[in-house]
């Protein structure tokens, strides 16, 4: 019995001696350098692959930074495939017989809208829309080429602020986005852009189609000293009315002085050329003929470097 308890109590003295050295890390520390050949070190964990130069992506934002990889130096990250300052152009869209290095950088973005080769009654036209990217950005249009299946069309040079006197010059034509560009196929002594007061020029009847009539209101402030009679005609008048002096008195000078000086393009112009919208985001080219088919075509619009960019088929 005596033996028993003996063997007992050595029992629990080595399992306390045990557990005491286990809870004071001695074997931890002694085991260290057995424990770190065999377990990989997170510097080098994944460094290796079967496939060198496939990159599974990897976490958001990985590659930033000066080191590009871990804290001291680890591998550096796959260098970053090169990119293209083209924009991408679905394949889709590419039209059949062109590649998409044929294709401009304006390529959709000036678009043909109305395509109509016109009748031996009615005029021909051909619309072409702005989308540019940005709302600041312009565009060069002139000497662009509309090419039809017999025949084409270069883009001209248009007068911006057309003055009074007729003393501007033709520019080439520039274009931001949302504007549009009509071309007609009949003739017409300039082609223009647009303004407010185009309506009061005098030779209207040389324009097919007829040029906007939606001239500003005149400011009648200054009619009161005028007979009645007078007042009533002016009144009358709405924009961009061209006053018929025969109804009034000859002898009422100061209200044909007035007439003359108040509804005429040159009155207008000079006092709304200065106005943030005195210009249109319109520009009318008078071609003179239509290069269209009267029937079916395909019409294409190609830039300066002869590269498309964009086409319409009837």
């Amino acid at each position: 019995m005596g033996a028993k308890i003996k063997i007992i109590f050595f029992i629990i003295v080595v399992l306390g001696v045990g557990l005491y050295i286990y809870q004071s890390g001695i074997i931890g520390k002694g085991l260290a350098p057995f424990k770190s050949f065999f377990t990989i070190s997170s510097s080098t964990r994944g460094s290796f692959s079967l496939y060198p130069n496939y990159s599974s992506g990897g976490s958001a934002g990985s590659g930033s930074g000066s080191g590009g990889g871990t804290a001291g130096g680890g591998a550096a990250s796959a260098p970053a495939a090169p990119t293209s300052s083209a924009p991408a152009i679905d394949p889709s869209q590419i039209p059949p017989g062109f590649t998409a290095s044929e294709l401009s950088p304006y390529f959709h973005e000036v678009r043909f809208g109305t395509v109509s080769p016109g009748t031996f009654y009615y005029y021909g036209q051909i619309s072409l829309y702005t989308y540019l990217s940005s709302p600041t950005t312009t565009v060069d249009i002139t000497g662009w080429q509309i090419k039809a299946n017999h025949g084409g069309e270069y883009l001209p040079q248009a007068i911006v602020y057309y003055d009074p006197w007729g003393l501007n010059a033709p520019s080439d034509i520039r274009v931001k986005s949302g504007d549009t560009v009509n071309l007609y196929s009949t003739s017409a002594p300039v082609n223009l852009r647009i303004n407010k007061c185009v309506g009061y020029l005098p030779n209207q009847s040389q324009f097919t189609p007829r040029l906007p009539s939606n001239c500003p209101y005149d400011d009648r402030t200054g009619v009161q000293g005028l007979t009645g009679v007078c007042q009533n005609y002016i009144m009358s008048l709405g924009g961009c009315s061209t006053p018929d002096l025969s109804k009034i008195p000859p002898n009422d000078y100061s209200c044909v002085q007035y007439l003359q000086n108040h509804f005429n393009y040159h009155s207008c112009y000079n006092a709304h050329y200065a106005d943030p919208d005195f210009l249109s985001n319109e520009v009318r080219v008078w071609m003179g003929s239509s290069p269209l088919d009267q029937y079916h075509d395909t019409v294409e619009l190609f830039d300066k470097n002869g590269l498309l960019v964009d086409y319409y088929t009837y």
